[in-house]
């Protein structure tokens, strides 16, 4: 009876081991919830580490392309030979500052020189002692470039440069705008550069205009406005007045210590633009023998004049036009 039931049981048993091993084929939303889960755990697990490294990298470039460039600019400056242009000799609150491009703005000390290859930003009115002789003053706001020991390009704001007939320069002094660029010819003038506009004004003696379309020779009293489009208006100008005052303020001390009054009666009218008149003779001989002494540090013109001729036995009259001084024998001129 055995024998006969064994190959029936064999048989069931195969089929139910086939049947039982039998691989199931996956549906595609049972695929979609396992990849689904594959990612998750991944993302969580995974990624953040390589963001962490990719950010470690990101800063490490940051810090390379920085150290990069900071050495560019040192090799840069180092291919040429700084020239000086000046020394801050006096500036007003909150002073002149180094302009950087990668890294914060470097305040300029008095005592300090400014030399080629430097932008530098006057925040405080300021005064220059050029090289060779003669001054910058700089007004508030001023942005400029040193380009060589005896060129500034003036990006925006105003400066004004004096250098005395027979000052002892190198080379002549040029002040660069997109108008072109100005040259002393021993003289007194202000360049200001605002909204794309350069406005010349030459107080005293000439400045030589070199611009794309040839040179023209620009006359005390005289100023010039060149636009962006290259348009030239002329125009004549007061040489003394209100609009020169914050020069005035600014202008370099003189020495008066054992000097005849006649010296610091000369740097006045200058500095003012005022024609100074000896009443007479007698007055002469006293502008001549007088001397100072002391200092008159801090004192803007007019202050020092009431300052140095108080003291004297000296008078003066200080019309728009002029400084009349007189002895004190002298009678007063007549009234207009």
């Amino acid at each position: 009876m055995s024998d006969i039931d064994q190959p029936s049981n064999e048989a069931e048993e195969e089929r139910l081991l086939r049947a039982n091993l039998r691989a199931h084929v996956l549906s595609p939303e049972a695929l979609a919830r396992i990849r689904s889960a594959t990612e998750a755990e991944w993302r969580a697990h995974i990624k953040p580490a390589a963001r962490s490294r990719w950010a470690a990298f990101a800063t490490a470039a940051s810090v390379a392309a920085l150290a990069a460039a900071g050495a560019w600019a040192f090799l840069a400056r180092g291919a040429y030979s700084e020239e000086a242009l000046a020394q801050l000799a006096r500036t007003e609150g909150p002073g002149v500052v180094e302009v950087h491009t990668l890294w914060r703005d470097a305040a300029v000390t008095v005592g300090a020189d400014v030399k080629s290859g430097q932008s530098i930003q006057a925040r405080g009115a300021s005064l220059f002692a050029l090289r060779g002789g003669g001054n910058l003053r700089v007004a508030p706001g001023s942005r400029l470039e040193i380009v060589s020991g005896n060129s500034v390009r003036l990006e925006s704001g105003e400066m004004y440069v004096d250098i005395p007939p027979g000052t002892h320069r190198d080379a002549s002094f040029i002040a660069i705008t997109s108008a072109g660029e100005f040259r002393h010819l021993g003289t007194q003038f202000a360049v200001a550069v605002n909204d794309g506009a350069t406005r010349l004004r030459v107080r005293e003696g000439r400045v030589q205009w070199h611009a794309a379309d040839g040179d023209s020779t620009v006359t005390a009293g005289s100023e010039l406005v060149i636009d962006g489009l290259r348009h030239v208006v002329r125009d004549l100008i007061d040489v003394r007045g209100a609009s020169w005052a914050w020069t005035e303020a600014m202008a370099p001390e003189i020495n008066i210590d054992n000097r005849p009054v006649g010296e610091f009666l000369g740097w006045f009218a200058r500095e003012t633009g005022r024609d100074l008149i000896i009443a007479d003779a007698a007055t002469q001989r006293q502008v001549t023998t007088i001397r100072m002494h002391g200092n008159i540090r801090g004192l803007e013109p007019a202050q020092a004049l009431a300052a140095v001729l108080g003291s004297t036995s000296l008078r003066f009259q200080v019309s728009p036009d002029a400084i009349r001084v007189s002895f004190a024998g002298e009678s007063p001129p007549p009234s207009q």
